[in-house]
């Protein structure tokens, strides 16, 4: 298989044993494995340096790199066709690599290609089945509602996404979606395989729960929703649920009077539009979900 799995991993112990054994027992196991450490100090350093594997390569950075530039450093040192994504909290299912690398050599239109996941939580007890769509319309259609790439059960063409500047620097906690929706803007298709091929894990310690990274990430999703609204093909339903959503997170930010702007845009979207677009009710009900306690609930 053409494909470089890449981990970057900042103290990632004590998940990250399994993430790494779930890549390494792969099959078929011709494929190369890159591990950035990203200058941890919580004994996976250590125990990184103890495996021996020949298809696995180490860097290990002597202090810690922000993420968005630690992913970019990774990829700069892919030598394959393929990148496949995992992240030290997650897990990959046995076939994962093969479906998606004979998906690709299969339909080479498509750039990026995810799945659907199952959730677990810290012990590995599954939680639910996330499914999302699988064609390229439907997965851009759906991003105003919810990030439909995981992260972790992700593959891309590297030479494209190299081509397409790597993950934007200026993304400091979604650089992933920002990624996304910079291949979708260059006109990139996309797919997604109906099959759950990775477990991602929901824990307090993820950036995604840390009320004091929430300012942070009201940041990140008002520049992403509105960099949506440049995507070729973008429905008018999709486009107002952009604008509501960028809405939503100025009003995280304080900054009301653009908020309102905001909300005026989208209502000339599509104004017959608005009380019937479901994206929008969905997008509300998501909010209110993410916010009840135990809930696991990716952007």
């Amino acid at each position: 298989m053409d494909v470089t799995v890449l981990l970057t991993v900042y103290n990632g112990m004590p998940f990250l044993r399994e993430a790494v054994g779930s890549i390494l027992a792969q099959t078929p196991a011709d494929f190369a494995f890159l591990i950035l450490d990203n200058g941890s100090n919580d004994g996976g350093e250590t125990w990184l340096a103890g495996l021996k594997d020949q298809r696995l390569r180490l860097l290990r950075l002597p202090e810690p790199l922000p993420r968005t530039e630690a992913l970019n450093k990774g990829l700069t040192l892919v030598e394959t066709a393929y990148t496949a994504i995992i992240d030290a909290d997650d897990l990959a299912e046995p076939g994962r690599l093969a479906a998606q690398t004979s998906f690709l050599d299969a339909h080479p239109e498509i750039d990026l290609l995810g799945s659907s996941v199952i959730a677990i939580d810290p012990s590995g007890a599954i939680l639910e089945r996330i499914n999302f769509p699988t064609d390229h319309d439907s997965l851009v259609a759906h991003l105003p509602l919810f990030n439909p790439f995981a992260h972790a059960a992700c593959i891309f063409r590297t030479r494209t996404v190299l081509e397409a500047g790597g993950y934007p620097g200026d993304f400091p906690y979604a650089q992933d979606l920002a990624l996304w929706i910079t291949l979708l803007r260059l006109g990139c298709r996309a797919a997604s395989l109906a099959e759950p091929l990775a477990r991602v894990r929901f824990h307090p310690g993820q950036a995604s729960r840390d009320a004091r990274r929430s300012k942070e990430r009201a940041g990140d999703d008002h520049r992403l929703a509105l960099a949506m609204l440049d995507i070729p093909g973008l429905p008018p339903a999709s486009r107002q649920a952009a604008r509501l959503r960028a809405a939503w997170a100025l009003l995280v930010l304080r900054r009301n009077r653009e908020a309102l702007a905001q909300v005026l845009a989208a209502v000339s979207e599509a104004p017959l539009l608005l009380p019937v677009n479901s994206l929008i009710r969905q997008r509300i009900l998501l909010e209110i979900r993410r916010r009840l306690p135990g809930r696991h609930v990716l952007r």
